[in-house]
C-alpha cells in the first residue's frame, strides 16, 4: 500500500500535468479564434475592395495578431512553470524507487533524438508566436494595400 506521502506526491504530479494540458488548450482555442476572426475579417476587407471604412478591421487585425503571440508566450510560460514542477516530483518518485528504469527512459530520449536529429530542436512555442506574429504582419498588408488603393 502506498504511504500518504507517496499518494501526495503523485496527485501533486497528476495536478501539474492537467494544469500543463489545460494552458495547451488554452492556446489551442485563442488560435483558431484568431485565425477564423482574421479569415472573417479578411473576406470583408476584400468584399469592400480594400476601402477607407476597412482600415479599421486592418488595425483590429494586427492588434489580435500582436496579442495572439503575446499570449501563447504566456501560454508557453505557464505550461514551462507546470512541467518544470512535475519534472522535479517526478525526480522525487525516481529517488524513492517508485518509478521504472530512468536509464531506459533515457535511451529511448536518445532514440527519438537521434531519429530526428533537427527537427527536435525547433522549439514548438516559437512556431506558435511566429504564426501569431504573422496575422499580425497580414494585418499590416492589408492595412497598407487600403492605404496604397485610397
Amino acid at each position: 500500500m502506498q504511504s500518504a506521502s507517496e499518494e501526495s506526491i503523485r496527485a501533486y504530479w497528476k495536478e501539474h500535468r492537467e494544469q500543463l494540458r489545460q494552458s495547451e488548450t488554452q492556446r489551442s482555442t485563442l488560435t483558431n479564434t484568431l485565425l477564423a476572426i482574421t479569415a472573417a475579417l479578411s473576406a470583408l476587407i476584400v468584399q469592400q475592395k480594400f476601402s477607407a471604412r476597412t482600415i479599421p478591421l486592418c488595425i483590429f487585425i494586427m492588434l489580435i495578431g500582436i496579442y495572439g503571440a503575446l499570449a501563447v508566450a504566456k501560454y508557453y510560460e505557464r505550461a514551462s512553470y507546470h512541467l518544470s514542477q512535475a519534472r522535479a516530483l517526478t525526480e522525487t518518485l525516481s529517488s524513492m524507487e517508485l518509478l521504472g528504469d530512468k536509464a531506459y527512459l533515457e535511451e529511448k530520449r536518445t532514440e527519438h533524438y537521434q531519429k530526428f536529429p533537427r527537427l527536435h530542436r525547433v522549439r514548438l512555442h516559437h512556431l506558435w508566436v511566429f504564426l501569431h506574429a504573422s496575422i499580425a504582419t497580414y494585418g499590416a498588408s492589408l492595412l497598407a494595400t487600403c492605404l496604397i488603393l485610397l
